[in-house]
């Protein structure tokens, strides 16, 4: 839900747009550690729109002032949220290599909904990684077995078992995660 409320005449256009996956803006610190949450909290924090970036409103008529927020109205089943590691840096585009701490059981969305939700918590099942650059590099992927709990790495033709505690690294580019059975809090 995409809510538009203009700083003139105070009248609020709603936008509903359906998602298949959220590109998340990492925070401008290119280095150390962040949180999911923090990407989260990035993407949907109340932007200001001003200056050439002024839409027009739909009451007043003219181009005004405004701010734009965005909440989630309904969380889908699998959710997909894709870190966007790449940064411009004169005129060539290099990855950020931080690490990302994101939660593999228990994601709590409901600060992100637009209406008090109990079904927007979270379970991590796969995980998408990109090493090397922009320009070129290798991707794996790590996945949870449904059935058995355990997890695996998928590396071009092999298939190897993992230990969780290797699921969370710098590389992590694509997080999967399926809407828990039930919320228990």
């Amino acid at each position: 839900k995409s809510s538009l409320t203009c700083s003139h005449c105070g009248f609020c256009s709603t936008v509903f747009d359906p998602f298949w996956d959220l590109s998340l803006p990492i925070a401008k610190k290119g280095y150390g550690e962040v949180s999911l949450m923090d990407f989260m909290r990035l993407f949907t924090e109340e932007d200001v729109l001003d200056g050439d970036e002024k839409p027009t409103c739909y009451r007043c008529k003219a181009k005004r002032r405004c701010t734009k927020k965005f909440t989630v109205q309904k969380f889908p089943k699998i959710l997909v949220l894709h870190l966007k590691r790449s940064s411009e840096a004169r005129n060539t585009r290099r990855q950020k290599t931080m690490f990302v701490n994101f939660p593999m059981e228990d994601l709590d969305l409901r600060e992100f909904a637009s209406e008090n939700s109990i079904n927007a918590v979270y379970n991590l099942y796969a995980v998408s990684n990109h090493s090397g650059t922009t320009m070129g590099g290798h991707y794996t992927a790590y996945c949870r077995n449904p059935n058995s709990g355990e997890w695996y790495t998928f590396n071009d033709s092999r298939v190897t078992p993992m230990s969780s505690s290797q699921v969370r690294s710098s590389d992590a580019y694509v997080l999967f995660y399926e809407l828990a059975s039930s919320s228990r809090m």
